[in-house]
């Protein structure tokens, strides 16, 4: 690709006499209340050196200088705050960086100084980022779904994209991409997505929504529901789909093999004990290892009698 059509980047540390460069072909971007840019994703390349000091500075909070269209505009960068992938071909690296969306403080958070109640935790407002192929406002929809508790239905679609765009709630952001036809946007949410809840509350109240089955007469497919049993068989695959979409695994044993590691200390009980691990005991320590490579713990919860104390050992 020619630089000529590439956004050229430059970061200039005058204490250490410092200019790093690099060519983007894609920034997305939020334009602030008081007119700042603020860089939540982008891609671009050039010698590795480079790629990696600037990447470096960009993910320290630097300020940067991007040419776009001819004109110079400075883009600032939110302190380590990204997650980022790079790639080395030859004498040319990349690197894509993304901002990570607000997320909930757990128990094994390596920040001491956060609060860990969960009370607290559900207090704090979060901010999420959006990113889904330009126009798709199905795919708007799920995204959002992902990102909140509150209880939406396709039916919500219109109304509830609409209403949080004129409250405020969700914005816009520029994308500037040679390679990608894509809309961004920032969603904030209000402590237990209390603003998302609005919204629906307003809407069921005005008449603009309804929950199905609601109207009378109207079918809500629980007319042979008479206890859990039939409620499963009638809403179970849903449910437990809506469920593997929401909460992603640390590790799928329906599409990923076990590692080495575990298989081998299977082996070893299996010897030395003459018992081998459960299929499920087996995945769960495998998600567990996963865990204990990226924290300093893993917690395991299950219900009485499903193996943790033989899994955790």
């Amino acid at each position: 690709m020619a630089q000529s059509k590439l956004i050229h980047l430059e970061y200039y540390d005058q204490k250490a006499k410092v200019r790093l460069q690099g060519y983007a072909d894609t920034i997305i971007y939020e334009r602030t209340k008081d007119g700042k840019s603020v860089v939540t994703a982008i891609r671009f390349g050039g010698y590795p050196e480079m790629v990696r000091g600037l990447s470096d500075a960009m993910y320290g909070g630097a300020t940067v200088e991007a040419t776009i269209r001819g004109q110079a505009q400075l883009m600032q960068c939110k302190p380590k705050a990204y997650e980022r992938q790079l790639a080395h071909e030859g004498i040319y690296a990349s690197v894509t960086m993304m901002v990570k969306d607000d997320v909930q403080i757990t128990e094994d958070s390596d920040d001491s100084s956060l609060p860990t109640d969960a009370e607290e935790q559900e207090r704090r407002p979060r901010t999420c980022y959006l990113f889904v192929p330009a126009g798709d406002k199905d795919r708007l929809f799920e995204e959002l779904d992902r990102k909140t508790a509150a209880p939406l239905i396709p039916a919500y679609r219109d109304y509830v994209i609409d209403t949080l765009i004129s409250r405020g709630f969700m914005r816009r952001m520029e994308v500037l991409s040679l390679t990608e036809k894509l809309d961004a946007w920032v969603l904030d949410l209000t402590p237990e997505d209390q603003n998302v809840v609005k919204v629906l509350e307003d809407g069921l109240h005005s008449g603009a929504i309804s929950v199905p089955g609601g109207a009378s007469g109207e079918l809500d497919g629980f007319e042979d529901v008479k206890g859990v049993t039939d409620y499963l068989n009638a809403f179970g695959v849903t449910v437990a789909e809506r469920i593997r979409t929401q909460f992603q695994p640390l590790f799928d044993p329906a599409t990923e093999p076990l590692s080495d590691e575990v298989l081998a200390i299977n082996e070893y009980i299996e010897e030395h004990a003459g018992y081998s691990l459960y299929d499920p005991q087996l995945a769960v320590a495998e998600a567990v290892k996963r865990q204990l490579t990226k924290k300093k713990c893993a917690i395991i919860r299950a219900e009485c009698g499903s193996g943790k104390s033989v899994t955790r050992s």
